[in-house]
């Protein structure tokens, strides 16, 4: 009885030797069934996974995350270091914005709604430390400027809040900001994605070269 336990012991240290050194037999090796790839949605198909962009500075560095109001602080604290990356893509929103509700189903408005969704992709595209903010942001710079615009010109022909009545105004204003903050996030995010992708096949291409 102890010569077979001993000898199960011994055979159990020389099967754990050849395991660490990775020379068991074939037969010890158990057959491990490959496990089913997970099914994915039409947008997971679409936009795959992308890793975030490599060998970048930390965006909230110099945050001080103990204040009250975390959250908006925090993204007052990305736009106010990034400026350029909102406000650009802002104005040539706002250009692509107002040639699209001046001209609309023309040609020229369907060029100013082209503008208008690029400049909100690049606004994600270049504010990479978070695409969706900047792309709202952007967005709705945009429409700030339009509104503004087209209040003043309905000032000067003698149109104003009596004229429309605030019940008439607010909620359309309100709709249309809601409308082009969504517009925003969207563009911004795919922005976003096009460049987190784009380095993820540039990586790819150097390590096959």
């Amino acid at each position: 009885m102890s010569t077979r336990s001993t000898d199960e012991r011994a055979e159990a240290r020389r099967r754990a030797r050849l395991a660490a050194r990775g020379e068991l037999p074939e037969d010890d090796i158990e057959e491990v069934e490959p496990e089913a790839a997970p099914r994915r949605g039409v947008l997971q198909r679409l936009f795959p996974p992308a890793p975030p962009l490599p060998n970048r500075p930390d965006p909230l560095a110099g945050f001080d995350p103990s204040r009250p109001l975390r959250p908006v602080r925090e993204r007052l604290f990305l736009l106010r270091r990034n400026p350029m990356a909102w406000v650009l893509p802002g104005v040539a929103a706002f250009v692509g914005y107002l040639a699209s509700v001046f001209y609309g189903n023309s040609i020229l408005g369907l060029l100013g709604t082209f503008v208008l969704f690029g400049a909100l992709i690049a606004a994600g595209w270049f504010g990479w430390q978070r695409p969706t903010l900047f792309g709202t942001s952007a967005s709705l710079l945009s429409y700030v400027l339009v509104t503004a615009l087209i209040l003043v010109q309905l000032g000067q022909m003698g149109v104003g809040p009596d004229t429309l009545g605030p019940e008439r105004v607010l909620p359309d204003l309100t709709l249309r900001a809601v409308y082009q903050a969504g517009l925003g996030f969207l563009g911004g995010w795919y922005g976003g994605y096009l460049r987190r992708r784009q380095t993820q096949l540039s990586s790819d291409a150097k390590r096959r070269r």
